[in-house]
């Protein structure tokens, strides 16, 4: 064979090849274009240019610090049906999503014949879209979603030509109402509002990627799967949390109290090991607040606010970080550290109450109206003497030091607790135009003065830390693909030296035997606070209710926990020492067995080797 002959025989074969290459596109054109697919292809495209698609990653986990799952995920979908895929099998279909789902068929087959001209896509809801705007699209469960497919697989089955299951994990709590004010929530959306999901939004759900449809992103190519979302152990124990939550609805009923909260906290690293509020809230049912999902509140994911928080968010974050109030008598805790570590009182030191005071042209009397007499600083504590305090503030600290002292305890300011929505109190000082020279004697005592609890708690328990402050926090770990990140003890401040927490401790511990005896833990020594503080009204103070509260920590020779109770409105007696002490003294008795904290003489037998 010549080479001519070699070059054209090539030729022809390379011809050839080329041709058959042309047939096989051109049938693959007449597939795409008569095929049983080509309604599908046909749909596509007419996307509208600029859809936008979301590939999101399965939100993180969420655990108490033993592992006990709080927040997980749950196989949930959407409804879609592309509507240039129907081959007049409305009726059908929307009978089928009708029973299945017990909704009425009318609802349905509306939403799939009264469309606008532009929509390719409907997105099945509860009722009608032109008539319930702002209601939320259907959700159904995996064991619907077995049956549907059923239906899709199933040639013999009727016609759902259209329908497709869009996968929308939906976030599900396992216990319920269990530190659901600490959890907060995630919509069906997957945003995170209030509490840890809210504070921790972006952590949890990790990175999406968007895209517009029709033009996949090199990204989304290259990891199908978006990185999900970080684990979070908390610091919370959910055996605590279980019993304070009983605790505190068991208490409510009790004294007839309105609402009311517990807090425990370890004041050496700021460890939150429980809090309860009541009313509860399960983050599982969350529908009273969904109407405003589409309007939430402006805030980052620090959830920091400086005002009031509306009734409507009310429902769902923790009063123990939202709500203010004036704390009464466990105010002077506060003040009497700032005395003592200031040097212008001592334990001992006699003030002969009278029975009343003026401070800036302001009559203050003790709660009773009774005179006291001669009395030590201790007595002032025992007795929780307005008049004492008001005078130690007043004529010993004077406005200068005492304001300093309440600053460095961190009143008036955010705690930074890592739970979204906290509030900041308010404290008037001298550098502010509506304070008078009255509030140096009201401030003593816990009136004029407004916290939240997880304030008091957090500057309560620099005295119990040997007068260091750290930041309270309610994570514990940070599980994600790097590996687990422990957050440190973040110290906020030392208000006061070591030794005049240890000298007010004692002088605390002394005073709440006599004040008291609910105070008092078989085998464990304590230390702590009554308060009752008025409620503020447009008239003054509302003669007729309170709120009760108990500040306490122990052991006092090693203090592992502060725990603060408050009860708002309580029925029974307005006093703290009879609604908010019994409750501080049946919540210790458990607590000490859950952490397993020996009584002092075993603890003491053990520190000397015996």
């Amino acid at each position: 064979m010549t080479p001519e002959q070699v070059v054209r025989r090539r030729i022809y074969h390379l011809l050839g090849l080329a041709g058959a290459v042309c047939l096989g596109l051109v049938i693959q054109l007449a597939r795409v274009q008569f095929g049983p697919y080509a309604p599908v292809f046909e749909a596509r495209s007419h996307y509208p240019l600029g859809q936008v698609v979301q590939i999101s990653p399965a939100r993180g986990l969420i655990y108490d610090r033993d592992g006990v799952l709080l927040a997980a995920n749950a196989p949930r979908y959407y409804l879609e049906v592309e509507l240039r895929q129907m081959d007049g099998n409305e009726q059908v279909l929307a009978s089928v999503v009708s029973q299945l789902l017990d909704v009425p068929l009318e609802d349905v087959y509306g939403q799939l014949t009264m469309r606008g001209k532009s929509e390719r896509m409907v997105r099945i809801r509860l009722t009608r879209p032109d008539e319930a705007a702002g209601r939320w699209p259907i959700l159904v469960d995996q064991t619907i979603a077995d049956v549907l497919n059923g239906f899709l697989a199933d040639p013999d089955a009727p016609d759902l030509s259209g329908l497709a299951l869009v996968p929308a994990p939906m976030r599900i709590y396992p216990s319920g109402t269990l530190a659901g004010h600490v959890l907060g929530f995630a919509s069906q959306e997957g945003r995170g509002y209030f509490g840890v999901e809210g504070y921790y939004d972006a952590w949890l759900a990790g990175r999406s990627i968007t895209y517009e449809r029709g033009v996949i992103p090199p990204e989304a190519s290259l990891e199908p799967n978006p990185p999900v979302g970080v684990n979070l152990v908390l610091t919370i124990d959910a055996d605590i949390q279980q019993m304070v939550e009983t605790g505190i609805r068991e208490w409510i009923d009790d004294t007839g109290a309105d609402s009311g909260q517990i807090i425990i906290m370890d004041p050496r690293n700021g460890e939150i090991l429980a809090m309860a509020a009541w009313p509860e809230l399960d983050p599982n049912h969350y529908s009273p607040w969904l109407e405003a999902e589409a309007a939430a509140p402006a805030q980052d994911n620090s959830g920091e606010a400086t005002a009031p928080v509306s009734e409507q968010d009310a429902r769902v974050i923790s009063p123990a970080i939202s709500a203010q109030y004036e704390p009464g008598s466990t105010f002077k805790v506060l003040v009497m550290a700032a005395a003592l570590d200031a040097g212008v009182v001592t334990p001992d030191e006699v003030f002969i109450d009278t029975g009343q005071i003026e401070v800036g042209g302001h009559v203050i009397r003790n709660w009773d109206g009774d005179a006291w007499g001669p009395q030590t600083m201790v007595g002032c504590l025992q007795h929780s003497l307005n008049v004492c305090l008001a005078y130690v503030s007043s004529q010993k600290l004077g406005a200068g030091l005492l304001y300093d002292y309440l600053e460095r305890f961190g009143i008036g300011r955010l705690t930074g607790i890592d739970l979204a929505g906290e509030i900041v109190g308010s404290l008037r000082t001298p550098r502010s135009p509506t304070w008078t020279e009255s509030d140096l004697g009201t401030n003593a005592f816990g009136q004029g003065v407004s916290v939240t609890p997880i304030q008091l708690i957090t500057a309560v328990g620099a005295v119990a830390n040997g007068g260091v402050m750290v930041q309270p926090h309610v994570v514990r770990q940070v599980v994600g693909p790097q590996g687990v990140y422990s957050p440190g003890t973040t110290v906020l401040g030392r208000p006061i030296s070591p030794e005049t927490a240890r000298t007010l401790t004692q002088m605390l511990a002394q005073s709440l035997a006599a004040e008291t005896r609910f105070g008092n833990i078989a085998g464990y020594s304590m230390a702590g606070k009554t308060g009752t503080a008025q409620i503020p009204s447009e008239m003054g103070y509302d003669p007729t209710w309170t709120v009760a509260s108990f500040v306490g920590w122990g052991p006092v020779s090693d203090p592992r926990f502060v725990v603060l109770v408050r009860l708002d409105r309580p029925e029974t007696s307005p006093w703290g020492s009879v609604v908010a002490a019994p409750l501080f003294h049946d919540v210790v008795e458990r607590l000490v067995v859950i952490l397993e904290i020996p009584p002092d003489a075993v603890r003491a037998q053990l520190a000397a080797g015996g």
